[in-house]
């Protein structure tokens, strides 16, 4: 039977082999989307590009800021938002602010191919339309996350001996714990669910009107890239319902039992599962270019032609560079 000083190295070692790994390949996925869905002309005609542009953008930040931050916390014993108020302000604005904006733009692409399944020519179809939302989203998450720069303070831990960056008790415990519950943990999930479902049903009733015979000649009008970025949509939605379900329910289970009396032990093991299951969301904000890849044919073709195309430009400039080079040595050594 493991101790608990065994329980946190191993979850110590954890740490520092499996988010260092997330970290850098969310990075990597992040770029390669933002490269695609920009230059890419195929998938760049849709306006629920910019909603995927803005969601790797703020997946790469999450990752960077947040799980970079819990890495130094668990892994090596580094928390500098225990010593400076400043920085745990921040840190938790940060949490707050950069867990709910990517995942709002990816609802806003749920509900852009809700509306695509709905009528093609909606008007709220248009990459005008998404840079406004996309902006509001972000304005919107700014001011309500503004309470964890207020409330958010180092405290002391409840041995008195540590200071710990944290919320203090009382009304806002109550408030935090109805909030993240309520916004961080179900209506995410939720909404995505919803809008998956009602995108899945429109598809079915297409489907079963190819069956009949009838719409033929509408549906063939219907872009395959537009198809294709649905599919690639409502995979990645039932990924992140997947991966965010663990913590929504230990949010949930967190806020019934906030006032119950608890031993050292099983605060010790709740904290323990709760680091465990950040894992999860940072392998959430890691996923998408790799679930885009495996789902969306367009998008694999669109990615090779990139690396293709560009390959080729730097192999080029090599050989360019590289005669330009030995032609000026050349006459250098003539002369």
């Amino acid at each position: 039977m493991w101790t608990t000083a065994e329980f946190v190295l191993f979850q110590k070692q954890l740490f520092n082999i499996l988010v260092p790994i997330i970290i850098i390949i969310g990075n990597f996925g992040s770029i390669l989307n933002v490269i695609v869905f920009s230059i890419s002309k195929k998938l760049r005609s849709s306006p629920c590009s910019l909603y995927l542009i803005f969601a790797s953008i703020g997946f790469a930040l999450y990752l960077n800021i947040v799980a970079l931050l819990r890495l130094l916390q668990i892994g090596f014993n580094i928390d500098p938002s225990s010593k400076w108020s400043w920085v745990c302000k921040i840190r938790f604005y940060a949490v707050g602010f950069l867990l709910m904006l990517p995942r709002s733009y990816m609802l806003l692409a749920a509900i852009d191919r809700y509306l695509m399944s709905i009528s093609s020519q909606h008007r709220f179809l248009s990459h005008r339309i998404a840079l406004k939302m996309i902006l509001l989203t972000c304005l919107f998450w700014m001011i309500i996350c503004v309470h964890n720069i207020i409330y958010y303070d180092i405290q002391i831990s409840l041995n008195g001996t540590n200071p710990i960056c944290s919320n203090p008790s009382g009304t806002y415990s109550t408030f935090l714990s109805f909030y993240s519950i309520l916004i961080n943990g179900l209506s995410m999930p939720l909404l995505m669910t919803i809008f998956t479902l009602l995108t899945l049903r429109n598809l079915k009733h297409y489907r079963n009107q190819i069956h009949n015979n009838s719409l033929i000649i509408i549906l063939q009008r219907r872009k395959k890239q537009e198809w294709s970025i649905l599919r690639m949509i409502l995979v990645q939605l039932i990924v992140n319902v997947i991966l965010s379900l663990p913590i929504t329910i230990y949010l949930c289970y967190n806020g019934l039992t906030q006032y119950i009396q608890k031993s050292s032990i099983r605060i010790f093991i709740e904290n323990y599962i709760y680091n465990m299951l950040t894992i999860l969301q940072y392998l959430n904000a890691a996923a998408s270019f790799y679930v885009y890849s495996l789902t969306s044919h367009i998008f694999r073709k669109e990615l090779y032609y990139l690396v293709a195309y560009y390959s080729n430009k730097l192999k080029q400039y090599v050989i360019n560079y590289s005669t330009a080079l030995f032609t000026q040595m050349t006459l250098t050594f003539t002369t």
